[in-house]
């Protein structure tokens, strides 16, 4: 299978070749692109996150495709390669977003350069998404006192869930303080409850009080991205997961 810090790519076109090349050349930087089920705008758009998108201009319906990722809440960032022969196919792609332009006939060492150019960006908007699942010990402060220790689910850069025998009402406002190793400084944060399934979990969005406490909790993700993006177990042809608000 997939792991949640597998950069993705979705694919829009009826050119087999050009899928195959596409999804061949991704293979060989860990890229999982998979073809997109949808003849237009695709509907993977509200289940799954990608990092880039490869939509052919030279098909119908391309232009809605991309106009709905650019507006599309969880994949409006991503990269987005345009296959577009016709000079005004390339400026309507470029006008609309599109970030690199490919043409027929199809040049695999152009395609390749392009896919190698962009993928730290495709990277680092995976990172930035990215959530660890992890227990590490976190302490709770309410706003009327009470401290209380409990674990965490899992911990994005901005946010976190808890385990707890605490029940909490969404908006309520929390302090947060995290112990990533038993020697270091834990990364406090304010939090706000998002969410609370009255069955001991509860989802928190958090800011760092200082910058120090940021930079600390991102070099600790970056640890264990690194670790999970060159696991044995991540591969590229493994069935992708769906990843929701709430783990």
């Amino acid at each position: 299978m997939t792991t949640p810090a597998d950069v993705r790519a979705l694919i829009l076109t009826p050119d087999p070749l050009l899928a195959a090349s596409f999804a061949e050349i991704s293979q060989e930087l860990g890229i999982v692109a998979e073809a997109s089920k949808s003849a237009g705008v695709p509907t993977e758009l509200g289940r799954q996150k990608y990092e880039a998108f490869l939509i052919d201009f030279d098909a119908p319906g391309a232009s809605p495709a991309l106009a709905a990722v650019r507006t599309s809440p969880s994949n409006h960032s991503a990269v987005i390669f345009a296959m577009a022969t016709d000079p005004r196919d390339k400026e309507l792609a470029l006008g609309h977003g599109a970030n690199f332009v490919i043409e027929r006939p199809l040049d695999t060492r152009d395609l390749r350069r392009k896919l190698y150019a962009a993928y730290d960006v495709m990277s680092q908007e995976r990172r930035r998404y990215f959530r660890c699942t992890a227990e590490v010990p976190v302490f709770i402060t309410r706003v009327d006192g009470k401290i209380f220790g409990c674990k965490t689910a899992n911990i994005s850069a901005n946010g976190l869930s808890i385990t707890s025998s605490e029940s909490f009402a969404a908006g309520e406002r929390i302090e947060v303080a995290l112990q990533l190793g038993p020697n270091t400084d834990q990364v406090r944060a304010h939090g706000t409850v998002v969410w609370d399934d009255k069955h001991g979990k509860t989802g928190i969005s958090m800011q760092c009080v200082a910058a120090e406490s940021q930079t600390r909790l991102n070099s600790w993700l970056d640890d264990h991205f690194a670790n999970l993006r060159h696991s044995p177990t991540n591969t590229a042809d493994e069935p992708a997961a769906v990843t929701s608000g709430r783990s």
